[in-house]
């Protein structure tokens, strides 16, 4: 699957640069320590963004670890982007979990819509190799509070078609997330903030946490840094 993933990745940036790629972009949206009662937590989140003004590809990267030598959950996208309006972009690709325990792979399809000059959402479906259909939705919100500072809420909401019990998953909503983040600009590119996220699972999927002994919840203080170019 890693050599699908390869190829896919080829294949899709064969097709932007056919198109007629015209420029790249990045960004380390999230790069930060979750710290607070319990084992504390290192997450990032990656983008690299080439293509024209209506077609494109995005390569997305993210995950993270308890705090020590080696990162144990990574997620990598491929995907194809098509802009058919300013402001909104459709995506198809592939996604590969390489994870402590077995990886897993998933076919993907996706909607970033901005809302206005502040926010944007953003909707991502997986069908994994197995055949389960889950999602995640997030929504961020972009507060100017002077030249160089911005209050930035967030929220996250994930869920599953179906119960999958190798993952410990139950159906319906699965689990929420609400984040707000203090970012101060350092220059053109750079950014660092601080902030607080609460993270809990609701549902069977909590059921599921609790039964093995997980509390379900956890509140955490966050520092951290991103970088744009």
């Amino acid at each position: 699957m890693k050599k699908l993933l390869l190829a896919s990745i080829a294949a899709i940036s064969f097709s932007a640069t056919d198109a007629g790629a015209q420029s790249v972009s990045g960004e380390v949206d999230l790069f930060e320590m979750h710290l607070g009662k319990g084992d504390d937590h290192f997450v990032f989140d990656a983008t690299l963004e080439a293509g024209g003004e209506r077609h494109g590809i995005t390569l997305k990267t993210e995950g993270g670890s308890d705090v020590g030598p080696r990162i144990s959950d990574v997620t990598v996208q491929a995907l194809y982007t098509f802009r058919p309006a300013e402001g909104t972009s459709l995506m198809a690709g592939v996604r590969h979990d390489i994870r402590s325990g077995a990886d897993l792979s998933y076919g993907v399809v996706a909607i970033v819509q901005d809302i206005g000059e502040i926010a944007s959402a953003e909707h991502f479906l997986n069908v994994s190799e197995h055949g389960d259909v889950t999602g995640a939705a997030t929504v961020v919100v972009g507060l100017p509070l002077m030249p160089a500072l911005t209050l930035e809420p967030r929220a996250s909401l994930g869920w599953s078609a179906q119960f999958v019990p190798e993952e410990e998953i139950g159906s319906g909503v699965t689990d929420v997330e609400l984040s707000v983040r203090l970012r101060r600009e350092i220059g053109p590119l750079f950014n660092v903030y601080v902030g607080a996220i609460h993270e809990r699972l609701v549902g069977d999927t909590r059921r599921i946490a609790l039964a093995n002994g997980d509390r379900g919840h956890v509140n955490r203080a966050v520092i951290g840094a991103g970088l744009a170019f």
